[in-house]
This record gives structure tokens, C-alpha cells and sequence, in this order.
């Protein structure tokens, strides 16, 4: 039976909603954020222009898309959720049947920072805030299964573009890609995200208003004085930078090791379905890990992949042993991002705190390919890169660690 709240019943069953939301972010992912990189080499053959000005404009998407995040996750709270999201896959659509017809930089440039805030709207923060409004207390479920799904987005994505590009050209694989994104708009995210009529399930029993207590602060307010809202900060933003710096520099870091280009793309293919077996095992022991012990395994695991990579290796087995760690690592922190704030901070104002806390990591996944590049061209090489990588990985532990131990979690 669907769930109801003080302004109605849900118009469709969580779980229906759950998967049509999931299947949302299958396509959004694997369409919208993951196909960038097959479209640079076509586009500088037509178009003459460089790669670093291309992954600019993606850069600038990304550092748009945290400016959002605080917004996004407030309107969400409000029950907006809908609107927002539908909007975000109608913009994303027209965006993309603009850059089928790019001839200009700075229209590129345009183009990616209005992608930057569909991204803010369609992707995971809001859509588990929305999970997180219709499942209550039954959250951690309902995400795990949501990023199993969205695990499999750039397997589905990347081949799948892959083969329009081939086929029909990259402008009319953008035509392509914006219709589907039309229809995500039209027959997921207006369909099955709730409206504002229907209000949230409370993830615990609301507290009792003192009579003649001075007046709550918002949650987001509350949050940013607690200790435990800065570790997970430093342990997401942390992340952001690294992430982000190993997404577009491992192709040339192999590349500059000399690793044959079928044992590189070998790798690179590993990383995503690892993601999804990560996801698998905690969906099998979810009910004998908590959030503290998948945390301080994510956190050990990022470190020594990066330390890995930076000891030069460059053979088979030992690339293959970095893409399982990391990999696995990759696909549970996803998880960890929506199960940590209710736990640590507090279950109140989940899509604007959430918001706060994605904000500066997608500031650092901005700033991550960057500072990669200046340390690759001040020291001459990608160990100094690999070893800083390491190094922030650990203060990004550090981050959690403070986190969990300041939290708000009940004894």
C-alpha cells in the first residue's frame, strides 16, 4: 500500500517510484555525465579546437553544478522535487540538441555551465533526497538499490554512444542523446517524483516542541555547527579532488608507462563493473556493516590504490589488483555520501545539507584535473601527482574518522 503524509498519499508506491527513479539515473549518468570524453576526439578533428579548452567547458560545468547544490537541496526539502528534476532533464535535452549544433567556443562554454546545473538536479544528491522523503526511515535500503543501478551507467552509456558515434556521426548522436533525455523529463521524473502536496515520511519520531521554546534553526544552520557536518567535508571533498584528477589523467598516466592501449582500455572497462560488485557485496552484508565500518574500509582502500599507482607499476596483474581496490572503493562511496548525513548530522533538512556537503566536492572535482595538470608539469611526471593523491586521501580519512567520532549517533 503507498505511503501517506499529512498532505496526501503518495500518487504511486515507493517502490515504484524507487525504480522508475533508479532507471533515471541509469540514463541521466550514463548519458548526460560519462559520455563527455567520447565526443573530445571527433570534435577536435571538425572543429580545430584544443582538448584543454574542451575540458574547460567541463570544468566549468562541474564547479556550476556545486554552486547549486544548496539550492537544489533546499527546494527539494520543500517538496519541489518534481518540478526541479523534470526541468533539469527538459533543459538537458535542449543543451544537448544545442551542442549538435556548436560552432563556437564560447557557446560551448555556455552550453556545458547550463549543463553543470541540470547536473545539480538530475544526479544522485537530489534524487536521494527525494528516496530519502518517500522511504523514511527505510532509506539505506532504497539507495543501496539505487546506485546498484546507477553502478551500471557507464557500461550502459559509453558503449551505447560509442556505437551511435560510429554509426551516424557525433551531432546526430546528441540529437539522439537529447530525445532520451526528453523522455527521462516527460515519463520518469514528471510521472513518479512527488509533488509538493505529498509530504515526507519522517526518518525517526519528530521531537515534542517545548511550549515557549525560542524558535528552531533551519537544519542547514544547525548542521554547519556541528563538528561533524566539516570531517564529512573534508572526507567528500577530499574525494571530489582525487576522483576527478584520476578520471582524466590515468588514460595518459598508462600511456606514459607504455602500457599497451588494449591492456589500458582493459583497465579503464574493469573499474565500472567493479563499482557494481562493490555494491553487490554490501547489498548481500548490508545488515552487518555499518556506516562507520564502510567508511574506514573505503577510506584505506583509496589510498593504497593510489600508493599502487605511484610505486610505478605497470604490469598486468598489478594494474588489474589497483582497478578491483579502487574500483570497489569508487562504487561504495556513492553509498556512503547518502547514508552519512542522516546518521552523523541528523535526518532533518537531508536534500539542503546534503547540498552543503556536495557543494565544495564538486568545487574540488573541478579543481581535481587541473592541479593534476600543474603538478604533472612542475615535478616532469605523474608519481609526485599520485603520491599528493595519497596523501589527500588520507586527510580526507582523517575527515571521516572525526566525523563519525563527533557525530550525533545515538550510544
Amino acid at each position: 500500500m503507498a505511503k501517506s503524509g499529512a498532505g496526501g498519499p503518495w500518487r504511486k508506491r515507493p517502490s515504484t517510484i524507487l525504480w522508475m527513479l533508479s532507471i533515471g539515473q541509469l540514463i541521466s549518468w550514463g548519458l548526460v555525465y560519462y559520455t563527455f570524453p567520447l565526443f573530445i576526439g571527433p570534435m577536435e578533428q571538425e572543429l580545430g579546437w584544443t582538448r584543454s579548452s574542451m575540458f574547460g567547458a567541463l570544468s566549468a560545468g562541474l564547479l556550476t553544478a556545486g554552486l547549486c547544490s544548496i539550492p537544489v537541496g533546499a527546494w527539494i526539502d520543500r517538496g519541489h522535487g518534481r518540478l526541479l528534476m523534470t526541468g533539469g532533464s527538459l533543459l538537458a535535452a535542449v543543451l544537448l540538441l544545442v551542442w549538435s549544433r556548436v560552432e563556437s567556443l564560447p557557446v560551448f562554454y555556455a552550453m556545458w555551465i547550463g549543463l553543470g546545473v541540470c547536473q545539480a538536479v538530475i544526479l544522485y544528491e537530489p534524487a536521494f533526497a527525494v528516496i530519502t522523503r518517500v522511504y523514511g526511515p527505510r532509506y539505506k535500503q532504497a539507495i543501496l538499490l539505487m546506485t546498484f543501478l546507477g553502478g551500471l551507467a557507464s557500461t550502459f552509456g559509453i558503449p551505447f554512444t560509442q556505437l551511435l558515434i560510429e554509426r551516424i556521426g557525433w551531432r546526430p548522436t546528441l540529437e539522439v542523446l537529447a530525445a532520451i533525455n526528453l523522455g527521462v523529463a516527460l515519463l520518469i521524473h514528471w510521472l513518479f517524483v512527488p509533488g509538493p502536496r505529498e509530504e515526507a515520511v519522517p526518518i525517526a519520531e519528530p521531537q515534542p516542541q517545548v511550549e515557549g521554546a525560542a524558535k528552531k534553526k533551519s537544519p542547514l544552520a544547525t548542521a554547519v555547527r556541528m563538528p561533524a557536518f566539516w570531517g564529512l567535508v573534508v572526507a567528500f571533498a577530499g574525494y571530489g579532488l582525487a576522483f576527478s584528477a584520476m578520471s582524466f589523467h590515468l588514460i595518459p598516466l598508462l600511456e606514459a608507462r607504455n602500457v599497451p592501449i588494449a591492456v589500458v582500455m582493459a583497465i579503464i572497462a574493469l573499474i565500472g563493473p567493479m563499482q557494481v560488485v562493490g555494491r553487490v557485496l554490501l547489498m548481500v552484508g548490508q545488515r552487518h556493516v555499518t556506516t562507520i565500518q564502510l567508511g574506514a574500509g573505503i577510506y584505506f582502500a583509496f589510498p593504497i590504490s593510489m600508493a599502487m599507482l605511484a610505486t610505478g607499476i605497470s604490469d598486468v596483474y598489478g594494474l588489474i589488483l589497483f582497478a578491483i581496490i579502487y574500483g570497489v572503493a569508487n562504487g561504495l562511496i556513492t553509498i556512503l555520501r547518502g547514508m552519512a548525513v542522516p546518521e552523523f548530522i541528523g535526518p532533518e533538512g537531508y536534500g539542503v545539507v546534503s547540498g552543503a556537503l556536495t557543494m565544495p566536492t564538486n568545487v574540488m572535482r573541478a579543481a581535481g584535473p587541473l592541479l593534476a595538470s600543474l603538478i604533472w608539469g612542475a615535478f616532469g611526471g605523474y608519481t609526485p601527482v599520485l603520491w599528493g593523491l595519497a596523501g589527500i586521501m588520507l586527510i580526507a580519512a582523517a575527515g571521516f574518522a572525526a566525523a563519525a567520532m563527533l557525530s550525533k549517533r545515538p550510544s
